[in-house]
């Protein structure tokens, strides 16, 4: 072959691989451009499929609870951080006059509770005299919510808890604003239980997102606990039911720092639980527990675990300590 010959086949190779790769490009153009109307396409078949079964795929675990007491009492009772929490919730223009819980037009609002023990003591501790109270029920919890929704009152004092599953429930997310008052109180009467809460249920999770994404504060977190105000503590009764139950708290609560075996860790918390627990009384534990160390680099958990769960912590590190 000629150097001209060899010539002239390189110049058409070049110019076939070049058309080759046009039409590799254009065809791959073509593909990304069909693929989000195929998956536009996909959604919706989905969407339909999902109307024709007539199912929500946006609903809330906690649709329809307040009309279950039951559902609510057991779901409220696991809500985390908020369970000494009450909030004022303000709707309609009051929005614009109230932007602090410490606001003085506070004073000025139409505001409705639920006439039971607790509530009625923080509107005492906040002094406010424009306030209406309605019955307190297990068949309208939320009642002072549908006021407010309803433009009757300013605002209304509820529970943290029972205020955002209602809120949730009826659908006033955008429509209110939330502010923490007063300092930690129990739970109203209706929601105090003496068994141990277990995990969060779906629903009490949904609701303490709900109050995070609000910015409330657990009013937990405003008030270091005084040792004297835990005198006359009872020390918890030994169950290995109790033991099993508070390895899964542990596991949730304190593994992060203490790792999953309770013991001294130099990656994480240089100290034996399984030797300390066997010095100290329940109160001392429960104190630790709520307070913190912050001088040893430990956060104070009260707002965070309930009293029912350092309880069942407790017998789980003294079922492991006699191991």
């Amino acid at each position: 072959m000629t150097a001209m010959a060899r010539k002239n086949a390189s110049r058409v190779l070049t110019e076939v691989a070049q058309f080759l790769c046009l039409v590799l490009l254009l065809t791959l153009f073509s593909a990304i451009a069909e693929k989000p109307a195929a998956s536009q396409s996909g959604s919706g078949q989905s969407d339909n499929a999902a109307a024709a079964q007539g199912t929500d795929t946006s609903q809330s675990p906690c649709k329809g609870i307040t009309s279950n007491p039951s559902a609510l009492k057991n779901s409220l009772v696991e809500v985390p951080k908020y369970q000494k929490t009450y909030v004022l919730v303000v709707g309609g223009s009051a929005r614009d006059r109230i932007t602090a819980p410490d606001s003085p037009a506070i004073r000025s609002l139409s505001i409705e509770i639920a006439d039971d023990s607790q509530t009625s003591s923080v509107v005492q501790d906040l002094r406010l005299n424009n306030v209406q109270r309605v019955p307190a029920s297990d068949q309208s919890p939320v009642s002072p919510l549908t006021d407010l929704a309803a433009g009757k009152v300013d605002a209304v004092i509820m529970w943290a808890p029972l205020a955002a599953a209602g809120l949730i429930d009826l659908g006033l997310e955008d429509k209110v604003s939330l502010y923490s008052v007063d300092r930690p109180k129990n739970p109203p009467p209706s929601f105090v239980v003496t068994q141990a809460a277990g995990a969060p249920d779906a629903c009490a999770s949904a609701i303490a997102d709900d109050l995070d994404s609000f910015g409330v504060l657990p009013a937990e977190l405003l008030v270091p606990v005084n040792i004297r105000s835990l005198f006359g503590t009872p020390t918890p009764t030994f169950s290995m039911k109790g033991a099993e139950q508070g390895e899964q708290v542990f596991q949730q609560i304190c593994a992060r720092c203490h790792g999953q075996h309770a013991v001294a860790d130099p990656t994480l918390a240089p100290v034996d639980l399984l030797v300390s627990i066997r010095r100290f009384q329940f109160i001392g534990f429960k104190y630790i527990v709520l307070n913190g160390r912050p001088q040893k680099g430990m956060p104070p958990l009260r707002g965070t675990v309930s009293e029912a769960q350092i309880a069942l912590i407790f017998q789980y590190l003294q079922a492991r300590s006699k191991t």
